[in-house]
């Protein structure tokens, strides 16, 4: 049999050989999903661009290695397990992993990421294990063949130093010419900037220059945490009246503000809310943030929008604030907690007194619960956060079955109705559940007696599919991730305390607000005053008035913002992205 391989030309160091470029081709899937995910493949010039420049690094990583391909397969193995997963999310967000995306991810939990991937799970573990066998068998199969690419190390050497001259030369082409618009390339970034983000764009190679890139903005985030232990707003509550006052901060989760009843829905997702009284809703908010990651800080600190997802920001958040001015400060979270290191959001909600995860229950029905155990529990002032998982996906895991309102959804599946219709119901029986879990905090609230007051606010929208758009969920940067639904509820013993800030409220309410006014609207809501206090943010206050919505469409680059009210809308999915500058003719 072995005379046969023999004259068949199938030889050890060719089946070798043929192994390492099955390795190599298996490693460059995840550029070509990228090339086939992005709406510039219409453009030869780009397509070929994200092509070329992984599979020069790769010759030139061989090159390298040349003399030791067993070894260079063996380093290969986690890069070629990670392989399906980076296709897969290419596939479905449309950009490659960066460094932001890598802080998104590991502020996941695993069960949320098993419910992202659905059946898909166990496929993806399959071919995650087959890629790393196969680099495993590469590397075997080289040392059966003692296999060398070069064997000499004076040709190694040349070998080596001509493979770096057409990589360095291609990256210099790269860095120098004009990238695609929306790719995020920040204006003003040198040679060396536009370099290290082209092979951070490409696989294998960018996964490990990005880890770096995330391990130093990690770095250079906590230190800024640890920064903030010594920081004081120097709060007081000058609005004591000697009844006890109860403030309540609900932050949702991937709600659409236009699948809400009360902001005009054609559906009733809101049949509780629609008939509470003394409920204000906030009617034109918008969250400068398409995640979670970069939106709720957005709303608990007076972070500039205009700064970078892990732009270092020194200031504490609006719990320590209330916490300053003598409330008992409470957190209880639906999401998982994920440590200070990998979420900023774990890092405010440390500042709280008190906290509670209470994941493990699923439904978001165990936060007004919880609240109301607080409300027995505690004696004094309260300010509590209630952090929900909302309409996060997968939409069906979001609610009871008693709120099954709109069928068929996502479980259901069968050829009754179409994809966009029952993903559409599936997420509409999110928002029917969110109404009903606020619906009970505000009679939880109710019953207190107290001055007290709620304030609602989504993270950020949701992105549905439609006929002109496949895509579902949010991270993209798409038309319906930034609006959301917000509200406040008071009790008659507010209203009869604060008339002028109710008054003022009511004004501002039909206003364009955002995220960014957030911190300022609690503080005023609850009546705390500090120093360096601008009270024009505050929609509690006659002198807020309206200032450029900052957005950041393309989140994973470092200064992708653009004003969202001076945008346009680009392709089926409608990509916030800014209007293209006018030139005069002649």
């Amino acid at each position: 049999m072995r005379g046969t391989d023999d004259r068949l030309g199938i030889t050890p160091r060719r089946i070798a050989l043929g192994s390492i470029v099955l390795l190599a081709t298996i490693l460059m899937v995840p550029d070509v999903a990228f090339v086939v995910a992005s709406p510039h493949a219409s453009k030869l010039s780009w397509v070929a661009a994200q092509l070329v420049l992984p599979a020069m690094l790769l010759l030139a990583y061989f090159a390298v290695l040349g003399r030791w391909p067993r070894l260079a397969c063996l380093l290969m193995v986690p890069l070629a397990v990670l392989a399906p997963t980076a296709t897969f999310y290419i596939l479905d967000y449309r950009t490659p992993i960066t460094e932001a995306v890598l802080g998104t991810l590991l502020a996941t939990n695993l069960a949320e990421a098993t419910d992202f991937l659905g059946p898909g799970l166990w496929m993806l573990v399959a071919l995650s294990l087959a890629a790393g066998a196969l680099a495993v068998i590469a590397a075997r199969l080289c040392a059966r063949a003692r296999l060398q690419l070069i064997a000499s190390r004076r040709v190694h050497g040349m070998v080596v130093a001509l493979a770096a001259v057409p990589v360095f030369a291609f990256l210099c082409t790269q860095a120098v010419a004009q990238r695609p618009a929306g790719v995020g390339i920040a204006a003003g970034e040198g040679l060396g900037s536009h370099m290290i983000r082209a092979v951070r764009d490409s696989y294998p190679f960018g996964i490990p220059l990005t880890l770096a890139l995330w391990w130093k903005d990690q770095a250079r985030l906590q230190a800024a945490m640890r920064r903030t232990q010594g920081f004081r707003f120097h709060a007081v509550h000058a609005a004591r009246t000697g009844q006890r006052q109860i403030y309540v901060l609900v932050i949702g989760e991937s709600s659409r503000r236009n699948h809400w009843q009360l902001f005009g829905y054609g559906r009733s997702t809101n049949p509780e809310l629609s008939h509470t009284d003394d409920l204000v809703p906030i009617t034109d908010m918008i969250s400068p943030w398409p995640t979670t990651i970069g939106a709720v800080p957005a709303m608990l600190t007076r972070k500039p929008a205009t700064l970078g997802l892990f732009h270092p920001f020194t200031e504490r958040s609006v719990v320590t604030l209330m916490r300053e001015a003598g409330f008992d400060t409470w957190w209880l979270s639906n999401q998982s907690p994920t440590g200070a290191w990998n979420s900023p959001i774990t890092a405010y909600a440390d500042e709280a007194q008190h906290l509670q995860w209470l994941n493990l229950q699923r439904y978001d029905g165990s936060l007004p619960e919880g609240l109301a155990q607080v409300v027995r529990q505690s004696r004094g002032d309260l300010f509590v956060v209630l952090h929900m998982i909302g309409s996060h996906g997968s939409y069906d895991l979001r609610y009871p079955p008693a709120f099954k309102t709109f069928t068929p959804t996502l479980r259901d599946g069968g050829p009754s109705a179409t994809r966009y219709r029952r993903v559409t119901n599936s997420y509409d029986n999110t928002i029917v559940y969110t109404d009903h879990v606020l619906a009970r905090t505000i009679a939880e609230l109710r019953q207190t007696g107290a001055i007290a007051a709620l304030w609602y606010q989504s993270d950020h929208g949701e992105t549905l599919p439609t006929a002109t758009c496949r895509m579902t969920e949010h991270g993209h940067g798409y038309r319906y991730e930034f609006p959301v639904p917000a509200l406040f509820w008071y009790s008659d013993a507010y209203a009869q305390a604060f008339p002028e800030k109710l008054a003022a409220l009511r004004a501002n309410a039909g206003d364009r607000a955002s995220s960014a006014d957030t911190f300022a609207t609690l503080a005023d809501m609850a009546g705390v005053e500090f120093a360096g206090q601008d009270s024009s943010r505050s929609l509690f206050s006659t002198t807020w008035h309206y200032r450029p919505r900052i957005v950041h469409p393309v989140w994973q680059a470092r200064h992708g913002w653009v004003d969202y009210d001076r945008a346009e809308l680009g392709d089926g999915c409608e990509l916030v992205r800014p209007k293209p500058k006018t030139t005069n003719p002649g």
